[in-house]
């Protein structure tokens, strides 16, 4: 019988939706689609009282519907998807999280792929290394499920610039998401402006980052990096976040990166479909870029360069977080810089079908 409840809140609604995507998932090992979602609400509540319902309206409430549920670890890994991932980009290894949801919610993906990152790190990272994040959603999502047993970890992020410094994708921010979580160990930010350039001079500030985060950064034991797409139906002005940055001080527009040929970006560092690095000419309306991030120490991510600036007898492992369709070239792209990547099922598939 249809409950009938005036002014029914959000939360009640969110609820019911989880409750419903427990039951479902226990019977049919899949997740509802928005459709089937709507149809039940309209058993659930008094459609006159709950108002009218539509498919897009219920990805909103899903989002909140996952934070009432304990869903993550249900999804299982693929493990020939893995193998067969792992040989199309030439990595050290590949996880593939088998998610079978039917349309992507993009929130929902980052939960998926941050709890397998996650684990990931657990079993790979050991207290007392050094570990750099990248300013990624993704990343925070990994961050918000790592275990709580490490005191000693040494982490940095490698992103010297944001949007605004109390931005969710700050590098203080993660550096205090991390210190929210693992009290006992450090983080460092590194937060370079615009502004810091013009009152101390490119020289300087080129300076100051060799010192502090490429040679620092660049040679933790593990980093962890999302990767960003360049497209123009996701985010504000069309662009994702690290994208986001680039047109706020660079241009207005995403026009000048597509130009160049860009198709993704790591740590606000854009490159071409070979994983090239697009600001490696000479362009005035760019120098600011071509100047703080040059390709040679950008380089020293990439496979065959990595380790050649390093200090440490060591080597560094850089680990992919990133999923969606959307991203599946900026994937493939920036693969040349990685020795692992965490991503979803239906993203690993058009990667290894792209590459057959």
């Amino acid at each position: 019988m249809a409950r009938k409840t005036r002014n029914i809140p959000k939360t009640l609604k969110e609820l019911a939706i989880a409750e419903y995507i427990r039951d479902y998932f226990g019977h049919n090992s899949a997740f509802p689609s928005n459709e089937e979602i709507v149809d039940h609400l309209k058993v659930e509540f008094d459609e006159g009282e709950v108002g009218p319902l539509y498919p897009k309206d219920i990805t909103n409430l899903k989002k909140g519907s996952y934070q009432l549920l304990d869903i993550k670890v249900a999804l299982p890994r693929n493990g020939s998807l893995e193998v067969e991932l792992r040989d199309a980009l030439d990595l050290d290894g590949a996880v593939v999280v088998g998610s079978p949801y039917r349309a992507y919610d993009q929130g929902v993906l980052r939960n998926i792929i941050g709890y397998q990152a996650a684990r990931f790190f657990d079993e790979n990272v050991r207290d007392g290394q050094t570990v750099t994040f990248s300013c990624s959603m993704t990343i925070r999502e990994m961050i918000k499920m790592i275990h709580e047993r490490y005191s000693r970890l040494k982490v940095m992020t490698d992103s010297v610039v944001a949007v605004d410094e109390f931005s969710i994708m700050s590098p203080a921010s993660i550096a205090v998401l991390f210190l929210d979580r693992f009290p006992d160990c450090t983080a460092t930010a590194y937060t370079v402006t615009p502004s810091l350039v013009a009152a101390l001079g490119r020289d300087k500030v080129q300076t100051l980052l060799d010192e502090a985060l490429f040679s620092k950064s660049f040679n933790a034991d593990w980093i962890f990096v999302g990767i960003g797409t360049l497209t123009r139906e996701l985010g504000r002005h069309g662009v994702m976040p690290g994208f986001d940055f680039l047109t706020h001080v660079v241009t207005s527009d995403v026009g000048p990166l597509a130009q160049r040929g860009t198709v993704g970006e790591i740590s606000y560092w854009p490159f071409d479909a070979d994983g090239i690095p697009v600001f490696r000419g000479r362009n005035e309306k760019l120098a600011y870029f071509r100047h703080v991030f040059t390709y040679s120490q950008f380089g020293v991510l990439e496979r065959e360069h990595r380790f050649a600036h390093a200090p440490q007898a060591g080597r560094s492992r850089v680990v992919g977080v990133a999923g969606g369709l959307h991203k599946v070239k900026a994937i493939r792209a920036a693969a040349r810089y990685l020795d692992y990547l965490v991503t979803d099922v239906k993203t690993a598939q058009a990667i290894v079908d792209d590459a057959a």
